[in-house]
């Protein structure tokens, strides 16, 4: 029996055990130890899926054992459609669930908190806020253990209801970090001008992910050149020490002549403002000072929103 294999972190240390165990290639695993690695390998797709689950069927896995892999697969993939309709076979498997026949519940809680998660999403997708909550709180209770698991969807919505209320002053001055005096500023209405929106990315020389989110939104500046988006970095931090560790940084990087950097301000932060909790952080936002997308760079709202705004005709 394995533990409760549900946050990011635990599926890969899963893979990993998986992958050194099937690591000797002279080693010839009995049909049915075959079978269940298939299974929680976590196959590339849906038909392979399957077909390892057709496969272990044959063999006389247990359904229960098979509806595990099955959720593990749609947690790797970030598919919630798929866990709420995992919902019925769970429920369904509740009165006769046994950790004998589990390869991922450490205990009966865990499980019983895997049902309330898929209640919680299902609340989620129909708008039942307090169902939701009801049920997401539950899911922790139940499993502590796995509250990074859980809590992401708590701070997605807190997130996406602040969003809809929330509108951006742009003509309030931020203190540009490349210039030493504290007179030379710029508006974010300013730097829009005639564009539609402006790309903010949040950042600090003290986050692991810096160097690499700075390549990151140059690149993406390049692969947007065309579009109706001003680009501007913020440094989340005005401290004299963490605008001098910026600057220095900045010198060893190959960025644009032309980008513009600057500090937030200390009152009334944009990045207080804006909720960025978690760095780099990439805010879309409007001419009108409305959020059209927040989240990481690969977050696929955001490319969907910059190609609205350079769709003559639409609006995010």
């Amino acid at each position: 029996m394995r533990p409760f294999f549900l946050t990011c972190f635990s599926l890969l240390l899963l893979l990993e055990m998986r992958a050194q165990d099937a690591a000797p290639p002279e080693l010839a695993l009995p049909p049915r130890e075959a079978a269940m690695d298939a299974l929680f390998q976590i196959p590339p797709g849906p038909k392979e899926l399957a077909e390892a689950e057709a496969a272990a069927r044959k063999l006389g896995i247990p359904e229960q054992t098979i509806l595990e892999a099955r959720f593990l697969f749609l947690v790797e993939n970030k598919n919630d459609e798929g866990i709420i309709a995992l919902l019925p076979q769970w429920l369904k498997l509740e009165p006769h669930f046994t950790l004998d026949h589990s390869e991922i519940f450490a205990t009966r809680e865990d499980f019983l908190a895997v049902i309330e998660f898929a209640k919680a999403l299902k609340a989620l997708r129909e708008g039942k806020r307090e169902d939701f909550k009801k049920h997401i709180t539950e899911a922790l209770w139940l499993s502590p253990t796995q509250a990074s698991a859980f809590t992401p969807y708590i701070q997605n919505l807190r997130l996406s209801e602040h969003i809809k209320q929330t509108k951006l002053a742009l003509n309030v001055p931020l203190q540009s970090l490349l210039q030493d005096s504290p007179t030379e500023s710029l508006s974010l209405e300013k730097i829009i001008g005639a564009q539609s929106a402006i790309l903010l990315q949040f950042w600090s020389p003290w986050s692991p992910d810096c160097e690499t989110a700075m390549n990151e939104f140059t690149s993406l500046r390049k692969e947007l050149n065309n579009t109706k988006v001003a680009f501007a970095s913020v440094l989340i931090d005005g401290r004299t020490e963490m605008i001098n560790e910026a600057r220095e940084l900045l010198k060893g990087l190959d960025l644009p002549t032309d980008a513009i950097q600057l500090v937030d301000r200390s009152k009334d932060s944009l990045a207080s403002q804006l909720r960025v909790t978690d760095l780099p952080a990439f805010v879309l936002i409007s001419r009108e000072g409305k959020i059209l997308s927040h989240g990481r760079e690969d977050t696929p709202a955001l490319r969907a929103a910059i190609q609205q705004l350079s769709t003559p005709g639409k609006k995010p």
